[in-house]
């Protein structure tokens, strides 16, 4: 910089320290999968342990002022674990129910969604599920869109790819202002029970 131009104030160029031609820092999955879905209204809850998912299953309950008896899940050995109720059927009224538990096949990070088969739920739409699902699902079923999420969906069931896939969103907050009754939308309250 010369002596002319610290008199007269000549604008520097702010450097920056990256490349444009750097490719983009990605945020990592389970940290943009975190974000997305409590941006959304989802509850989060970090398990260590199958006895924490227990005891937070209980907190829920108490939180909510809901009995056991009136969570539901259609995964026997789910609901033998946790003392809820076990639905064995393939039709019926859920929404008898304050809540149900299920696990999911994946979780997708850039919609913060949940991708679900029958293998979770069935032959049930999401729309016959109590308003409120709890969710339990291993840090390692984060991936980064559907089409990922589809893809290893195809690669761990092989011989036969299962039905009734959909994609299950968390309801937000201002969602009830919304002209939609809850029987009407697949959104629901989520809690996220997520094991490492």
């Amino acid at each position: 910089m010369g002596i002319w131009d610290k008199l007269f104030g000549k604008k520097t160029k702010s450097v920056s320290d990256k490349s444009p031609y750097l490719p983009f820092e990605e945020i990592p999955v389970d940290i943009k999968f975190a974000e997305t879905f409590t941006n959304k209204g989802g509850h989060f809850l970090f398990c260590e342990s199958i006895e924490q998912i227990s005891l937070n299953i209980d907190a829920i309950c108490l939180e909510n002022q809901w009995e056991k008896k009136h969570i539901l899940s259609l995964n026997g050995v789910v609901a033998d674990q946790f003392k809820l109720t076990s639905i064995r059927e393939t039709s019926g009224d859920l929404k008898v129910y304050q809540a149900a538990v299920i696990y999911c096949e994946y979780m997708i990070s850039n919609t913060g969604k949940f991708l679900l088969s029958e293998h979770q739920i069935k032959h049930f739409n999401l729309t016959d599920f109590p308003k409120t699902v709890i969710i339990i699902a291993k840090t390692n079923q984060i991936v980064r869109d559907v089409s990922q999420g589809m893809s290893s969906i195809k690669n761990k069931y092989k011989k036969t790819i299962p039905t009734n896939i959909t994609s299950l969103e968390p309801k937000m907050e201002d969602d009830a202002e919304k002209a939609f009754s809850e029987s009407e939308t697949s959104a629901k309250n989520i809690y996220l029970l997520l094991e490492d």
